[in-house]
């Protein structure tokens, strides 16, 4: 580019125009930084809970981040809802190919309007690291290891996807994953939940779109 001799009048409209390019620029930048805090601040889904994940209320108690009252209750509340909410799948290879080989057992073994489905093991609970977070406790169900097309880690009954370190203990799960808690059973139709799940319906109706995430 050629630049204009200083003095010039040219080389003065050249320097003006480099001042509103800046300016503009610092405008630009800093309205895309307010635009984000703004949008983190109000979408739930970049929110994270500190929660804990636990196989029984024995692990929870024995760790002492919760009183083994809050642990045993959480527990029976999460049990409620496995036995109210499970996702069902219409034969064992598909619950399997998402929850691994022992991952599953009959329906009726669970609550007896699941005969003739197949439902995952509870294989573990959610909780919150504080009884003010008031997050509802809910069961997990594992989630198959990359080895059989999974992703390891948990699922929720929704659908969302948990990870924790093996033998529980705290972690770190998006708020929209930990406070979505499903009211009803949903029945697998095709894939599964969370990275491979894509079709389910309610007992209360049918939907159908991605499930959970990779």
């Amino acid at each position: 580019m050629v630049v204009p001799p200083p003095g010039t009048p040219d080389a003065a409209a050249e320097a003006r125009r480099r001042k509103r390019s800046v300016a503009i620029s610092l405008v630009l930048v800093a309205g895309a930084g307010t635009a984000a805090l703004v949008l983190a601040g109000l979408d739930p889904s970049q929110k994270e809970e500190d929660a804990l994940v636990y196989e029984n209320p024995a692990a929870c108690a024995a760790q002492g981040l919760r009183s083994a009252e809050a642990c045993t209750t959480d527990h029976a509340a999460a049990l409620a809802a496995y036995a109210s909410s499970a996702p069902r799948y219409r034969t064992l290879d598909e619950c399997r190919g998402h929850h691994g080989p022992d991952g599953c057992v009959a329906g009726e073994t669970v609550v007896a309007d699941a005969a003739g489905f197949f439902v995952p093991v509870m294989a573990a609970y959610l909780l919150g690291r504080t009884v003010e977070q008031a997050l509802p406790p809910q069961p997990l169900y594992r989630h198959a290891d990359e080895a059989t097309g999974g992703g390891g880690g948990y699922c929720t009954g929704a659908g969302g996807r948990v990870f924790a370190a093996r033998g529980g203990g705290a972690t770190h799960v998006a708020s929209r994953v930990a406070r979505a808690t499903p009211s009803s059973p949903r029945t697998v139709t095709s894939g599964g939940f969370g990275a491979t799940g894509r079709a389910f319906s309610s007992a209360s109706g049918s939907r159908s779109g991605g499930f959970g995430g990779g």
